[in-house]
């Protein structure tokens, strides 16, 4: 990924076993004794270098392979790494005076040429290896790398979308008989699939996208081929290679303002959602014909935490229209006037809206439970918060479609969008100090990952310091410990024991969350 090179070790690969020996060693510079043996240079995690060492473990060739990893690219690069590919292309293939720099094709070509058994090209299946072949390096692999690392928030639909056809047409191309793509044997096909097919594990932990579960032969194959003899030790967890892209694909979006209005829009939409039901719930047991003494006892204190759960959604509410007022609309201002105006007047007829639903809710809250009135009050209530999500979701996607994608048009790129992130977490500093758990249970574990990161790429390197404290204590929450889980697992630093041991885990709120948590969702 990316260039494809990583922190300098040694292995030696040959057909039953690889020894990892000290980093001095891997050096380009280094004399080995053995000059017939195939030389390979290449990053540890690069799916590319990854086909030319799966078909030459398929091959049972001998191999000195030098593999980088990231970290330490630009330093090797400059000093170690120029002898053997000035071009910078990688990976380095040399076998005798053949070498090969970048073109895993033509690696993969004279392999098969000059090492002909086991073949990668069984006779009779010329064709469909090279039907498939050319779809897969083509296509799906063109698919998997565009997901991970454009992190456009308007292209993800579409990009999903073609990954997911990519997906598809392999699923319905995997023969039923055999283990292998095209059935007992393996072939090229396999080569080049693997590698990028184990992508998609990090294209759900960066992007949230999972194969889906209809997908039966593709699943049953990407479960099998992590046992192939040629493919174990080339393997890679998510782990090594998810820190490559975090602070690219998730913490840096390249419309970090686009990004953080978007996912609070959904953050939103998911909280009325998720109001919006509870509301129809208590409307159908009040409407109840009989209910007896206990059933009314319990409805009587889950009531109770109607105005609670409103209160938390009209802070969120109030605080990101008063954050586009301030931020958004007078950079789009630049762009189109009229449309800003237009966006002002939505607003200013908003509030009476939600003010007036919070008296409603008042108002049942006042009358006495299981009489006429009551039931009328909490009906219309229902019908009033109905409309309120049929118009906050209209005016949301409005907003999405017409408004957001003009900052970049205003003159408002990624670098000037960065400070005005700042700024907008200025304006919604007291939603943020004491609802941060609330606004992420709305959201997906890649979604929480991303928003987080937006957060922290705001500030400097010395406003981190105490930027983490103040997140990891507005996490540290016992109603949202599901939300808080999440969130350490994908920012560890957050769940240091100087933010939990010793320290009161306060409720945001009196009572207990009032509506299903998100807890499923958390465990994508």
């Amino acid at each position: 990924m990316g260039a494809c090179l990583q922190k300098h070790v040694r292995e030696k690969v040959d057909s039953k076993s690889a020894a990892i020996v000290p980093s001095w060693a891997s050096s380009p510079g280094y004399i080995d004794d053995d000059e017939g043996r195939v030389k390979l240079v290449g990053d540890v995690t690069c799916p590319y270098t990854q086909r030319v060492r799966i078909a030459l473990l398929h091959k049972n060739i001998p191999v000195n392979a030098s593999l980088v990893m990231p970290d330490d690219l630009r330093s090797y690069r400059a000093e170690n790494l120029s002898a053997t590919s000035p071009d910078g292309k990688y990976p380095v293939f040399q076998h005798g005076d053949q070498k090969f720099t970048g073109s895993v094709d033509a690696m993969l070509a004279y392999i098969e040429e000059t090492f002909e058994n086991p073949p990668l090209l069984p006779n009779g299946l010329e064709k469909e290896v090279a039907r498939w072949v050319s779809y897969i390096r083509d296509t799906f692999t063109v698919n998997v790398l565009d997901i991970l690392h454009n992190g456009d928030p308007y292209a993800q639909d579409s990009l999903e979308a073609r990954l997911n056809e990519s997906l598809a047409r392999l699923d319905s191309g995997i023969k039923p008989q055999g283990k292998h793509f095209l059935g007992s044997k393996f072939t090229l096909v396999d080569v080049y699939l693997i590698p990028f097919l184990s992508l998609v594990d990090l294209v759900t932990y960066v992007r949230g996208f999972t194969i889906d579960s209809s997908y039966s032969r593709l699943l049953s194959y990407k479960f099998s081929m992590c046992k192939f003899k040629c493919y174990k030790p080339v393997q890679v967890g998510v782990d090594l290679s998810k820190d490559i892209l975090v602070k690219s694909s998730i913490e840096r979006p390249p419309l970090p303002l686009v990004s953080f209005a978007l996912l609070q829009h959904k953050s939103i939409t998911w909280h009325l959602e998720a109001f919006v039901k509870l509301v129809k719930e208590f409307d159908g047991i009040n409407r109840k014909p009989f209910v007896d003494t206990m059933q009314r006892t319990v409805f009587g204190t889950r009531l109770k935490e109607l105005p609670i759960a409103y209160g938390r959604l009209l802070e969120i509410l109030q605080e990101h229209a008063q954050m586009e007022e301030r931020i958004i609309f007078p950079a789009l201002e630049m762009a189109d006037q009229a449309l800003t105006e237009s966006a002002l007047r939505d607003h200013s007829r908003d509030l009476p809206v939600m003010n007036g639903i919070r008296e409603d809710i008042k108002g049942v809250m006042s009358l006495r439970l299981g009489n006429s009135d009551h039931r009328e009050a909490l009906s219309a209530l229902v019908g009033r918060v109905e409309a309120f999500e049929v118009h906050v979701k209209e005016h949301f996607k409005e907003e999405e479609k017409e408004q957001l994608p003009l900052l970049q048009a205003a003159g408002f790129g990624t670098k000037k969008q960065q400070p005005m992130v700042g700024q907008a977490l200025a304006i919604m500093e007291s939603s943020h100090s004491r609802l941060l758990p609330y606004i992420l249970e709305g959201l997906r574990p890649h979604e929480v990952h991303q928003y987080l990161g937006i957060m922290k790429s705001t500030s400097s390197d010395a406003e981190k310091e105490y930027l983490i404290p103040k997140i990891a204590h507005a996490l540290n929450n016992d109603e949202y410990e599901n939300v808080r889980k999440v969130a350490v697992d994908r920012v560890p630093a957050l769940g240091g024991p100087q933010y939990t041991k010793g320290q009161s885990r306060p409720s945001m709120d009196q009572g207990d969350s009032w509506y299903s948590r998100r807890a499923v969702s958390f465990i994508h």
